[in-house]
């Protein structure tokens, strides 16, 4: 009987029951599809996580409230008020102190690392409209310096460091790059697909680049590939097409304005001021454009560059596995075309513009072959080709005065036929008639690699225990192909009689192509690697050791006194870590490893560093007081690390010979081929090395709410490898470079984040900032005549020239100090201070100006947000502290264009307010940059850009049709808006200082994009 009244009960109460308590479904994703794994907890009530599918189910019984937590993922919250279907989208948080972080060798947590590192996601990278992986770094790490000098398809990839620069050689500099554990080229980076990133990592202090010893001073950047995901398959595709156009668009004065500023400078010249080139009536027939083939005003700039060009970017890519075998498997086609006009001949089918393509395939296998046992088998290909006309640099060609003018020639003929620069001394074709006929140069590289690797698990000998052994292999061939017309018909033209008169020595129809192939780079890589890895926990205390064996073989096609000898590089490193209730933290390397570069005496040597933390945070006594802090960590480290990458001949240890040059004997002339003496060798030459010291500061508050790393840094690089200067040239032959030099760069760097959300709003906001200054400490320099010509003490690459002290005038050319050589100064000229007061400008009055082309400091403000379906991510970036200056066809007149600057030069009536000094066209005069440098032409190029913008949309579920899980729109931008401090160039403010200021204008990219996941 009261079985029978329990099951009535049941029964009458089940359907208020279920009622109290809703079921709620919904599925979780990232930008990039659905999470697995994810913890799904109802305060108050029951919690799950998320399957396969990124779904879930859950029955509400207390609060409604939901809180969504994953590892690398700010936690969520939301109200269901019943139930039903919901979607929650998570954004990554690169601030957990849970999260993983790769390092040399290895991983470790951010909550016991003891080094410098910082790391970003490849996610929050992926959607940036750029073809280089580093190019869309800039201003989102600390310690991560970029400049982009140039935006030529396929060559627009940054230079950068970290942490700066320390080394007086060039390539001294560039940090190692690790992909995966192979050993990447500058070159290679920027080839890499970002939808093949996992993450990428900057080793910056002793503690985590000694792993790599001889090759660690420079900082190390760390890259991780994507790998395969236990699950049913996973198919994400991504598919963008984009709008660029320079970020700087040149102005050049027309054939009018031109005209009368040529007139004027002949009558400022000295000796050549007799006849002025351009009468009245030709200005006149210039201003009013009714002679367009005897007075042709043609702004070449404009009709060679379009406004815009496509570029387009497709990626799909295919994840999952099982308990024995996970995969990923991702293939990419990336396009980016040229900003030149189409002027393809009729019938050639030849592509004479600038554009890049690259096709990517990565393949990352994983099986779990026994138990215990590991293995791992990942393959990369890697096609590009670069295409560009051989016209020659198309952006120099319109720069520069003494091959084109806005009058030297009509764009074409009434006819139809091209015509040439009539008036120039090399009276070559026009621009667009090289570009239509002259050809195009292809360079194409194919990059292999490939890794197969294994891990055993030793527990059964000692717990913790594992053995990796890894072996990679990759390879580059690179050639060229020309398809090359070297003569081309031209004709001048003569309104007059409307007849046509051939260009002297020039073909009357267009010859055929001819074809030439070269061959490019031929190398290939072999890597070995075993190491032994430990990592035990005993109650409190938790110990990690790594014993490492790692071997390169490097071979190049080449110079054929070395063609195919390899290039070997051997070590060995020991690592070992201990923590105490991860409140007490300590850490010590080793590496002892070298390079056959140097004679065996001096190839090996020892890189040890220290590193120890103390988290406060797990402090009782902390804890009591300041509850709301989750990380406050001190730590500091100190090494020695090395730096291979010097200048000069491959074995520096080696007497040189050359070959060269013939010598006649007998009594008639019979040649002979020559061998000459060479750099002298130095037996005692060995690596760079420096003593690297960091303290640094990690706080996470508020639940990882907000989060701060602070660094400050102390790096000696010493027994530098640069060529004495102080030996005297009547020994008569080179010497190889001895270890010498030292430079001191210390700096600061700083990462503030902020998490949080406001009900269904979730906000981030990133901010970095890297500052760092060099210090010569001593070159070998000779002792200058004058203390402010020494560089000794200044910053590395510092700029030398004169002071700019107004202009020349009346008033004051009779009193001022003149150049040297004879040069009549005018007003109007550039006045300079004479620093030694012998009334005379020579070299002994120039000294320290403006400041190295790198920038010192460099900063970046982050912000992003997301609601519902809704995201938004904005990057202002920024630099500051460097200089450059452009010389010759850049900005000098007559040997530029004339430019909107030119207008303002000094004149009688223009004194107070003139901003360039008066015309002239003496190329040599006081007023010529590349003549006399001074701060007036090296100027501060301190920027701000709009870097990156993203506004993305989450199609809701219900929305998708077919088998889709995912779906994703966005619309992206890169380099939108620049804001510079500078009008006197128009110049990119990242362009190479020193140089014409001619390379390809870097580009702003406008990019739609859709995201799709199966």
């Amino acid at each position: 009987m009261k079985k029978s009244i329990y099951l009535l009960t049941i029964m009458v109460l089940t359907p208020f029951i279920l009622l109290a308590q809703s079921i709620v479904n919904g599925i979780v994703k990232n930008s990039s599809g659905p999470l697995v794994g994810v913890s799904v907890q109802e305060k108050g009530g029951g919690a799950t996580q998320t399957d396969q599918n990124g779904r879930f189910k859950l029955a509400l019984r207390g609060t409604k409230v939901l809180v969504f937590t994953s590892v690398g993922y700010n936690t969520q919250q939301r109200d269901v008020k019943q139930g039903g279907n919901i979607e929650v989208i998570m954004q990554s948080s690169s601030q957990d102190i849970d999260e993983v972080v790769v390092v040399g060798f290895g991983t470790t947590k951010k909550l016991t690392s003891t080094g410098a590192v910082s790391s970003i996601k490849g996610a929050d990278i992926r959607q940036v409209p750029t073809s280089s992986v580093q190019n869309a770094l800039a201003g989102r790490l600390p310690g991560f310096v970029s400049v982009q000098r140039s935006g030529q398809p396929g060559k627009d990839a940054s230079d950068f460091y970290i942490r700066g620069v320390s080394s007086l050689n060039p390539e001294g500099n560039q940090p190692l790059i690790i992909v995966d554990d192979i050993e990447y080229t500058y070159e290679q980076l920027s080839q890499i697909n970002v939808n093949e990133i996992e993450s990428i990592s900057i080793l910056k202090d002793a503690s985590t680049t000694a792993v790599f010893g001889i090759k660690g001073a420079n900082g190390v950047l760390v890259v991780k590939t994507r790998r395969g995901e236990s699950g049913r398959p996973k198919i994400n595709a991504r598919v963008e097409s984009g709008m660029q156009s320079p970020v700087t668009k040149l102005k050049f004065l027309n054939a009018y304005e031109s005209a009368l500023l040529w007139n004027e400078a002949i009558a400022n010249t000295v000796g050549d001021n007799s006849n002025q080139p351009f009468s009245e009536a030709d200005l006149a027939h210039f201003r009013s454009g009714d002679d367009p083939y005897g007075h042709p005003d043609i702004n070449w700039y404009d009709r060679i560059f379009k406004p815009s060009s496509q570029q387009y970017n497709t990626n799909i890519d295919i994840t999952g596995g099982g308990e024995s075998i996970k995969y990923f498997v991702s293939g990419g086609a990336f396009s980016q075309n040229g900003n030149l006009y189409n002027f393809e001949n009729e019938g050639d089918k030849v592509n004479n513009n600038y554009y890049y393509r690259r096709f990517n395939l990565r393949s990352n296998l994983d099986v779990q072959a026994t138990r215990t046992l590991k293995l791992r088998l990942d393959f990369r290909a890697n096609f590009n080709r670069i295409n560009s006309p051989r016209a020659g640099n198309i952006v120099g060609e319109v720069f520069n005065f003494n091959k084109i003018r806005p009058w030297s020639a009509p764009f074409i003929n009434p006819n139809g036929s091209f015509t040439y620069a009539s008036d120039t001394q090399e009276l070559l074709p026009t621009i667009n008639a090289r570009l239509a006929a002259a050809g195009y140069s292809l360079d194409r590289r194919n990059d292999i690699n490939i890794l197969f690797g294994g891990t055993q698990e030793l527990n059964s000998w000692l717990k913790g225990l594992s053995f990796s052994t890894r072996v990679a292999y990759a390879s580059v061939e690179s050639n060229g192909r020309e398809q090359a017309r070297d003569e081309i018909p031209v004709y001048r033209y003569d309104p007059s009689s409307g007849s046509y008169q051939l260009k002297g020595g020039a073909p009357y129809v267009l010859g055929n192509y001819t074809l030439r192939a070269y061959q490019g780079d031929y190398n290939s890589r072999v890597n070995v690697q075993a190491n032994f890895n430990y990592a035990r926990t005993f109650g409190a205390h938790a110990v990690t050791a790594l014993l490492l064996y790692n071997r390169e073989s490097y071979k190049t096609k080449g110079d054929k006194k070395i063609n195919w000898i390899p290039q070997n590089f051997e070590g060995y490193t020991f690592r070992a870590g201990y923590n105490f209730k991860e409140r007490f933290l300590l850490d010590a390397t080793a590496a002892y490893n070298g390079s056959d570069r140097f004679q065996a005496a001096q190839r090996y040597g020892l890189f040890p560093a220290v590193s120890a933390g103390y988290n406060l945070a797990k402090e009782s006594f902390f804890k009591d007081a300041f509850s709301f802090v989750e990380l406050f960590k001190l730590r500091a480290s100190y090494g020695i690390v090395g730096s291979d990458k010097v200048t000069g001949d491959r074995y520096l240890y080696q007497q040189v010979y050359n070959e060269g040059g013939n010598y006649s004997f007998g009594e008639t002339h019979q040649p002979s081929l020559i061998i000459t003496e060479g750099n002298l060798g130095n037996n005692n030459v060995t690596w760079e090395k420096q003593k690297s010291f960091d303290v640094g500061l990690d706080v996470n508050l508020w639940k990882n709410k907000f989060s701060m790393t602070f660094d400050y840094f102390n790096n000696l690089r010493y027994d530098q490898l640069v060529t004495s200067q102080s030996l005297f040239q009547h020994i008569g032959v080179g010497v190889s470079p001895s270890n010498i030099a030292k430079v001191r760069n210390r700096g600061v760097e700083l990462e503030l984040n902020v998490n949080n959300n406001i009900g269904a709003f979730n906000y981030n906001i990133k901010g970095v900032l890297t500052y760092f200054k060099n210090k010569i400490l001593f070159q070998d320099e000779p002792a200058p005549a004058y203390p402010w010509l020494r560089l000794t003490g200044q910053q590395i690459n510092q700029p030398l020239g004169y002071l700019y002290d107004g202009f020349y005038t009346e008033e004051n050319i009779g009193t001022s100090p003149k150049p040297s050589g004879g040069y009549e100064v005018q007003p109007g000229d550039l006045r300079y201070k004479d620093l030694n007061n012998d009334g005379v400008i020579d070299d002994y009055d120039r000294t320290v100006i403006g400041k190295p082309n790198i920038p010192n400091t460099s900063f970046g403000l982050t912000l992003g947000g997301s609601y519902k379906g809704f995201s938004f991510n904005v990057l202002l970036q920024g630099t500051t502290g460097y200089s450059f200056s452009v010389q010759g066809s850049g900005i000098e007149p007559f040997q530029s264009q004339f430019q909107p600057i030119h207008q303002e030069r000094w004149t009688a009536e223009t004194a107070a307010k003139a901003k360039f000094p008066r015309l002239t066209t003496n190329p040599t005069t006081i007023n010529s940059p590349s003549t006399y440098m001074s701060d007036f032409w090296l100027i501060d190029a301190t920027y701000l850009r709009l870097k990156t913008i993203e506004l993305g949309y989450q199609l809701p579920n219900k929305w998708l049709p077919f088998k889709m899980n995912n779906a994703r729109l966005y619309l992206s931008g890169y380099n939108l808006l620049t804001w510079t401090n500078y009008s006197l160039y128009q110049q990119d403010p990242e362009v190479t200082s020193n140089s014409a200021g001619d390379a390809y204008q870097n580009q702003r990219v406008v990019n739609l994009g859709i995201q799709i996941g199966l």
